[in-house]
Order: structure tokens, then sequence, then C-alpha cells
């Protein structure tokens, strides 16, 4: 499967793919995805959960991100994901790859870091499993600014996971692929049940 930065700096740019069952985020839900996000990428300080290739990391420093913290746990993966981080960004542009588990990573205070978006594309689950951990390790903590945004991709087959404290924004299907939007709860709408947990219709 080939994989290309959707837009930007480096658009066109193909990065690379580890063998195996390594599931990379698609161009075309990336696409969508940065589309709908807008104006909130550029200067942004990005943290890319579940890194895989670290393809929503690069496409947002390929759009203006000030910078990008990337998290992988699979030493097969990380090699790659390395490499892709080199080949576009040099060995001096200061971006970092971890290598941890993500949840851990979260636990143990993102990295004494606050972030403006957070993406996380673990492996796919049918419970919102994976959902249910990251936002119960994100809560508490200022890892997420209060203004900031959770881009989180999983199976279409995940039902909404609501938590006290956050709200879904939107929701977007692309075959078997959902991507939820999910954002820190501000305190001035607390309780007003008909802001929190909505999925909007429209970008």
């Amino acid at each position: 499967m080939a994989i290309r930065i959707t837009a930007g700096e480096w658009r066109g740019r193909q990065l690379k793919v580890p063998r195996g069952d390594v599931r990379p985020a698609q161009d075309r839900v990336r696409l969508a995805v940065f589309s709908s996000l807008a104006d909130r990428v550029p200067g942004a300080r990005i943290l890319d959960l579940f890194a895989g290739t670290g393809a929503y990391g690069l496409e947002a420093l390929s759009r203006g991100a000030a910078s990008v913290t990337w998290v992988e746990n699979d030493r097969r993966v990380l090699a790659v994901l390395r490499e892709n981080v080199t080949t576009l960004c040099g060995p001096d542009r200061g971006m970092a790859v971890v290598s941890a588990d993500a949840l851990r990573f979260l636990e143990r205070g993102g990295g004494d870091a606050s972030y403006d978006l957070i993406f996380a594309d673990p492996p796919y689950d049918r419970d919102g499993g994976w959902l249910k951990k990251i936002l119960s390790a994100l809560t508490g903590r200022s890892i997420l600014k209060s203004s900031g945004l959770l881009v989180m991709e999983q199976s279409v087959h995940v039902p909404v996971v609501t938590r006290e404290g956050w709200q879904q924004l939107k929701r977007r299907v692309y075959g078997e692929t959902q991507i939820d939007y999910i954002a820190p709860l501000q305190p001035e709408i607390r309780g007003r049940k008909s802001e929190v947990s909505a999925i909007l219709n429209s970008d």
C-alpha cells in the first residue's frame, strides 16, 4: 500500500510502510480529517499516538504544525517511523519519536507537555475499549489543552463512547473506518445536555 502526504510542503511525498499487519491511515481518510481541522493545524503542537508510519504527524507538519511527538511501541514499526521522520524532517528539526506504550506515556504525563491536537490510531476494536482507556488517561491531566481536540480513528462498529468531562463534537465514517472528534467539556456548558456529546452534521 502506497501512503503519501496529501497537502502542504511535502505533498505527494511517499512514506515507507512496514511489512506485516500494520494498518496505516488511508490517504483519503487523512485528507478528510485535515480538511475538517482546517485552521487548527498551522502552529499547533501535535501528539501522534500509536503512530505507525507517522502519517498523521507528518501530514500535520506538512500543513504547518509547529511540532510533533510520535509515540510507538512496536520496535519493527519504530525503525520505519524514524526513517520517515528523518527523511522528511531532516535530523535537526527537533521532532521527537518516543518508544513507549501510548497509554503509559499518557499516564506518565505525556512528556510534560500540553498539545493542541492529539491523533490516536490504535488497533481496531468493537467495544470502544481503546477510546475509554485514552480518555481515562487524559482525564485530570493537562496533556490536551482545554481548547484542544482528540482525533480518534477506529472501527466503524464502535458505538458512541461517553465519559464525564468530554464531548463528542463530530463523527465521520469512511468505509470501515470512523473518525471521532472529541474535546474537553468546557465548564460553562457542563450540564447543558443538548451541547454534550453532540454529533454535528456539517464540517
